[in-house]
């Protein structure tokens, strides 16, 4: 069959790829003109057109663009076809709407209005962007994920279901596009996991105008286990995906962590365990000499309790006067797969510059332990060290922590010192600085990847410090979802690198 998607945002271009994976031709669009969508094309291995060929292209069409531009939409060339309409209204994003927000009316209904002839289906709406590949599963899978549609026509209901059925779901009919409303936004069965028999009841016990809290959906998912870990659940995903970074303490618990890594599908995790700052120092810490050294107390009992999901990279002081010893011990101790320096202050930065931490780099080659590094002036710094250190593995932070454009033409300057590793993190941040952030940010991992290669970059969220106000299912979106890169490359920024870089479970 042929399929048009009008739209190509993450759930557009998720479509796009199970599609072609089930073996459609399929075409692409956006609002701009196609020649924008080309390396898109060539990643997801379909055609690239404008909103009206995509139409005129499809047998059946997917509608995946912001609400406020389903005006905008080719009728004549959607009548008599089946249409797929992914749309969803958020008021934040498309202005307050009483008939949608007091679901008099729904979203499903404003679409057919607007498509006279179009056969319209609800689908795909109640679904997490980046769960629509990392849930799709075989025909016949137990516990397969089910997806709600609804629509006036039965006999293109029934051909939205075996579609969505091939595309690796169940479905469950609610019925009339009127009945929509029971998977539209914040209700009982938007966006949470479910089997078909769960989101059967799911929708059943939907009460119109009843929302749930805003944002639950995101969290509401499959909780984790050590049960679980038993049962593979931990090892379910379409890709194999390593979070190189987030900041463990007493909150959230082991047990909360995990429960998120299996929503999400990621099967390890590298902690930097602080609970807080003392005397600058990230707690906990203890005594040592004239300054405190840094533990990690609930990262070792992770990493010792779920080896396969946790890892984690001790900070180290350069004035610590048993240094040799402590790092001597954590290349013995399980669980501990790097070393990290974190120079906060102009002065820390001097001494680094003056090869006062020399000594902790010497330690972590004679050891193997590679180095995570944050600093300002990062990529001046890592060069000094790389030219004392030529064995040295080092991995530049939080896409090199820089501060401007020219910051960041200097990370990529990295690039021709083979022992340096780029992490993906706190993009918001650096490429907050450019005009377009957006774009700019798109651009920057592309040229990251071509920079240094997909074996060199890394993916973190750093969620629990992370300032964009993302969820930790958007941050892992960004390049598991990114149009710009291959499959390979994909797999190796989301896994692979860190897996060999840190040295994780290198059978996974």
């Amino acid at each position: 069959m042929r399929i048009g998607i009008i739209g190509a945002g993450f759930i557009g271009r998720a479509l796009a790829r199970l599609a072609v994976a089930a073996g459609h031709q399929v075409m692409i669009a956006n609002s701009r003109d196609p020649a924008t969508l080309t390396s898109t094309g060539i990643a997801l291995g379909c055609q690239v057109g404008t909103a009206q060929q995509a139409a005129e292209f499809g047998d059946a069409v997917v509608v995946s663009v912001p609400f406020t531009a389903i005006g905008t939409l080719p009728a004549q060339a959607l009548a008599g076809k089946l249409v797929l309409d992914t749309c969803n209204h958020y008021p934040q994003r498309d202005g307050a709407d009483p008939g949608l927000e007091a679901m008099t009316e729904t979203t499903g209904e404003r679409l057919a209005a607007l498509l006279p002839g179009a056969l319209v289906v609800k689908a795909f709406n109640a679904i997490l962007q980046g769960d629509v590949e990392a849930d799709a599963r075989p025909h016949g899978t137990p516990g397969r994920r089910a997806l709600p549609i609804a629509g006036d026509d039965p006999a293109a209901r029934a051909q939205a279901a075996a579609l969505i059925d091939a595309w690796g779901f169940d479905t469950v009919d609610a019925g009339a596009m009127a009945e929509s409303w029971r998977f539209e936004r914040a209700m009982p069965a938007y966006c949470i996991a479910l089997d078909r028999a769960g989101l059967a009841k799911a929708l059943s016990d939907a009460v119109r105008g009843h929302r749930v809290a805003d944002g639950s959906w995101r969290t509401a998912r499959r909780p984790a286990t050590a049960q679980h870990e038993m049962t593979g659940i931990a090892s379910r995903g379409a890709w194999d995906v390593v979070d190189s970074q987030i900041h463990l303490g007493l909150s959230p618990t082991i047990p909360e962590v995990l429960a998120a890594m299996d929503a999400l599908g990621i099967r390890t995790l590298v902690a930097d365990e602080f609970w807080d700052f003392q005397h600058g120092i990230a707690r906990p810490s203890v005594p040592a000499g004239d300054t405190r050294r840094p533990l990690s107390i609930v990262a070792q009992q992770a990493a010792q309790q779920f080896p396969d999901r946790f890892g984690f990279v001790q900070r180290v002081r350069r004035d610590d006067p048993m240094l040799a010893g402590v790092v001597a011990l954590l290349a013995q101790t399980p669980g501990c797969v790097g070393l990290r320096i974190v120079l906060s202050s102009r002065e820390e930065r001097r001494h680094f510059a003056a090869g006062d931490w020399d000594g902790v780099l010497a330690l972590a080659v004679d050891h193997g332990l590679p180095v995570d590094f944050l600093s300002a002036d990062l990529a001046m710094l890592a060069r000094g060290a790389a030219a004392r250190f030529p064995a040295l593995a080092l991995i530049a932070d939080h896409c090199g922590w820089g501060s401007s454009v020219a910051d960041w033409q200097a990370t990529l300057g990295l690039a021709d010192l083979p022992g340096v590793t780029l992490k993906w993190a706190h993009a918001g941040r650096t490429f907050g600085h450019f005009d377009d952030a957006q774009a700019a940010m798109n651009l920057g991992l592309v040229q990251a990847v071509a920079a240094f290669g997909a074996d060199r970059i890394m993916w973190a969220s750093d969620i629990t410090a992370d300032g964009s106000g993302s969820s930790w299912g958007e941050l892992l979106e960004f390049p598991r979802c990114h149009p710009d890169l291959t499959p390979d490359q994909r797999a190796q920024v989301l896994g692979g690198t860190a897996r060999r870089i840190y040295g994780l479970n290198k059978d996974k």
